[in-house]
């Protein structure tokens, strides 16, 4: 992957993982992603929350696995060769983000991050942690407490 620099000291760059989610492009800080798998076989979880898209067996871990599409709104997708499941590590949990592409890294400098409006392409500004720019665009800095709120593992 290539990977964009700025030019500022280090204490004040972040590299984050930019995600794709519709036409969206979003990013996770580096230091949250524990791996990032191509789909594999999704368990359908009965009567959990419509954005749970199901679990998955990662060497003997189940992890839940949430459709960021339909977190945000979105119409789900079948599944596809570009998908991929961005496993982050919360509240003692590992938890699966199904996202419609992984795009690349990138570096970024915490002073010019944006604070996001209230929502941004008509999704909750919640879950957002702010906007950075990028050359070739808006980059949605994810924030992970308002994704993965309190229940999200809770599948009773």
């Amino acid at each position: 992957m290539a990977q964009w620099t700025v030019d500022v000291p280090t204490e004040h760059n972040q590299e984050i993982v930019l995600l794709e989610v519709g036409d969206m492009l979003c990013g996770i800080d580096l230091r949250r992603i524990q791996e990032i798998n191509k789909q594999v076989d999704i368990t359908t979880v009965h009567h959990a929350p419509s954005y749970v898209r199901g679990v998955v067996n990662l060497r003997g871990q189940i992890v839940t696995v949430i459709d960021m599409r339909s977190k945000f709104g979105l119409p789900p997708l079948a599944l596809n060769e570009e998908q991929r499941i961005v496993v982050v590590h919360w509240e003692g949990e590992n938890i699966g983000l199904l996202v419609d592409k992984v795009r690349d890294i990138a570096v970024t400098d915490a002073r010019v991050i944006l604070n996001p409006p209230a929502n941004v392409q008509g999704i909750n500004g919640a879950f957002f942690a702010g906007i950075y720019p990028l050359d070739k665009g808006l980059v949605a800095l994810l924030r992970l407490s308002e994704l993965l709120e309190p229940g999200v593992l809770t599948m009773a």
